[in-house]
């Protein structure tokens, strides 16, 4: 790389990092760009009531041990709830399960009893038609920013026995997944 190159590039870092402090709601979108699954978590609160959440933040992490993460907002309602948890489970979604996806953005109003899942040997809820289950118990916790990042030990699995579709959610919205000509 050349000098000028190189200046160039610092000077398009520090307007970027401007751009991020004086438009977080840019930086936000350009994130938004990035497709992902949607999955929603789900554990016990200490009265032994399930509680679950809808995230697109998760991710696996290692295949030995088996590892995978989610991260949840300082600001979000369940948070104290998982912060008190030794075990969560992740369900992935199917592209049939958008409605219930928005029934898991408020996890205060889910009701429980209009929710067909079952309970898994971790305690956590297991819901029925997602594409898989991952039975967790909860291996690291890391604050990063303004959100916690929660590392779970995969300690059981279940794939859904016919093949569907995930449920997609790209620049705030849901969308379908096409699959790319071989």
């Amino acid at each position: 790389m050349s000098n000028s190159q190189a200046a160039t590039s610092q000077t398009d870092s520090a307007a970027s990092q401007t751009a991020i402090a004086s438009d977080p709601r840019a930086f936000r979108n350009a994130l938004g760009r990035f497709g992902t699954g949607v999955a929603i978590i789900t554990t016990r609160q200490a009265d032994g009531r399930p509680l679950g959440v809808t995230v697109n933040s998760f991710a696996s992490v290692s295949l030995d041990p088996p590892l995978v993460q989610f991260s949840l907002a300082w600001k979000t309602s369940s948070l104290p709830v998982f912060e008190q948890s030794s075990h969560f489970s992740v369900n992935i979604l199917a592209q049939s399960q958008a409605g219930l996806s928005w029934t898991f953005t408020k996890p205060a109003t889910a009701v429980w009893d209009d929710i067909a899942c079952t309970e898994g040997a971790n305690g956590c809820m297991a819901l029925a038609d997602s594409l898989a289950v991952f039975e967790c118990e909860r291996h690291m916790r890391v604050e990063a920013g303004d959100h916690v990042i929660y590392i779970g030990r995969v300690t059981a699995f279940h794939n859904r026995a016919e093949e569907s579709e995930p449920l997609l959610f790209y620049r705030g919205g849901y969308g379908a997944f096409v699959r790319a000509p071989a």
